[in-house]
């Protein structure tokens, strides 16, 4: 068992008590579990003795919380609606070991999205797409403000994939000593997790991957009489 969790139930029972709230321990046990993805605080003790899985909660680098399981089931136990963001702010104080998010938007935001735009800037055929083109790029990419759609993370059995597109956007060189040939790049970056436990997250994989958006060869540029093709188009 991690020994966060009996130190954020702790912490819990304290900051609940201090507001005039003294709720039992077990309970507290009960919503603290829901809120890592645990229907129950017996399946999260049964998988974390489980010696079949190699990584448990104790082993995350990220802990991704799961807010609506928790006051779901702090209702069904009739307690009181400070439990459920009691049990939240607990496991933030209490996990050292991992970052704890909460939601796979906060996650995004906050860690993933600026993971992703590195890994696609740093992505080998992506440096050639930019060597090729006639421009000058020094941006990151510009990925999706609201975090793509995906499995969910605490259903999740094995793995947890976030793939994202994106763009770069450069500058058009009109001293530049190549044909022009574009000066935005599509993009795409993938994370890969293994679980552990059902919000934990441990980092294995990032791949990036671009190259040339050719949606400027427009058909009044390419294909209409007169034009002269050595031309570059000018922003």
């Amino acid at each position: 068992m991690a020994a966060f969790i009996r130190s954020a139930v702790y912490a819990a029972f304290s900051a609940l008590s201090q507001q005039g709230l003294p709720v039992k321990r077990s309970l507290i046990y009960e919503v603290m579990a829901a809120s890592l993805g645990y229907r129950t605080y017996a399946a999260l003790t049964a998988e974390e003795g489980d010696p079949k899985l190699e990584y448990h909660l104790e082993d995350a680098e990220f802990l991704i919380l799961n807010q609506p399981l928790g006051e779901r089931r702090a209702v069904e136990l009739k307690l009181p609606t400070p439990v459920a963001m009691a049990c939240l702010m607990a496991l933030k104080q209490c996990v050292s070991r991992a970052q704890v998010y909460v939601g796979t938007p906060d996650f995004y935001d906050c860690w993933a999205r600026e993971a992703l735009a590195e890994t696609i800037y740093d992505a080998d055929d992506v440096a050639d797409a930019m060597a090729e083109s006639n421009a000058m790029f020094s941006n990151e990419p510009a990925m999706p403000i609201e975090c793509p759609p995906t499995v969910d993370i605490w259903t999740a059995v094995d793995e947890w994939r976030l793939e994202v597109n994106g763009d770069i956007k450069g500058l058009y060189d009109p001293d530049g000593d190549r044909m022009y040939n574009g000066h935005v790049l599509n993009c795409r970056g993938t994370l890969t997790f293994v679980k552990a436990g059902r919000a934990g997250l441990v980092l294995t994989d990032s791949k990036g991957h671009g190259g040339a958006d050719d949606s400027w060869r427009d058909e009044e540029f390419l294909g209409e009489p007169g034009n002269d093709l050595s031309v570059s188009p000018q922003e």
